[in-house]
């Protein structure tokens, strides 16, 4: 009889107390609640949303995209709370940016890349190595320079990245070549101008 009753006990005791701990316990929302978010990227200088741009959640990495024609991304499912968000361009500095995702609704946020520059230094002279002044200096039509009587021009904050020059001269053939500038670097050019035929 002793032996029913402990059994009884092992058996039947332990269901009560699930059965009161399950009737008892309320719903508790889950510790970090997670939250879509959106936005943009856009340069720091023009303020254009940039293509392409790599956004991760530093601590999930999981959470990726790349962004539109129009510099906006959608990360889904990001945890509440103060998260980094990294955003990597090529010829922009990466952005490690600290934002406070909301519990509830979608969050939209910006981020600001700044672009990486640099400075390209030349100088023109004619097929006897005399500097030739006035001639128009342009990369890829978008910036402009003119060579002064020394036959040097400069050209700053340009762009990370590869560009066509063309220097052109009354008198003389024009000149293209490819040049590429890098990040706080100054590049220095020398170009000779050709004349249309033999002296």
């Amino acid at each position: 009889m002793r032996l029913k009753k402990i059994l009884y006990l092992l058996l039947f005791v332990p269901l009560i107390l699930v059965g009161c701990f399950r009737g008892n316990s309320p719903n508790l929302p889950p510790i970090h609640p997670m939250v879509d978010v959106k936005g943009k990227v856009v340069d720091e200088l023009t303020g254009e949303g940039l293509y392409g741009v790599e956004v991760q959640v530093r601590d999930y990495p999981t959470r990726f995209d790349l962004t539109a024609d129009d510099g906006s991304f959608f990360l889904p499912l990001v945890p509440a709370g103060r998260q980094v968000i990294i955003a990597t361009l090529y010829g922009y500095a990466t952005n490690n940016e600290a934002v406070d995702i909301p519990r509830e609704g979608i969050s939209e946020i910006t981020i600001e890349l700044s672009p990486l520059l640099g400075k390209l230094v030349g100088y023109v002279f004619d097929e006897d190595g005399k500097p030739v002044s006035g001639a128009k200096i342009t990369l890829d039509g978008n910036y402009h320079a003119t060579s002064g009587t020394d036959g040097s021009f400069t050209l700053s904050d340009l762009p990370v990245g590869k560009f066509i020059i063309t220097v052109e001269k009354a008198g003389f053939l024009p000149h293209s070549g490819e040049v590429g500038i890098e990040a706080n670097s100054i590049i220095t050019l020398k170009i000779t101008l050709e004349y249309p035929t033999s002296k």
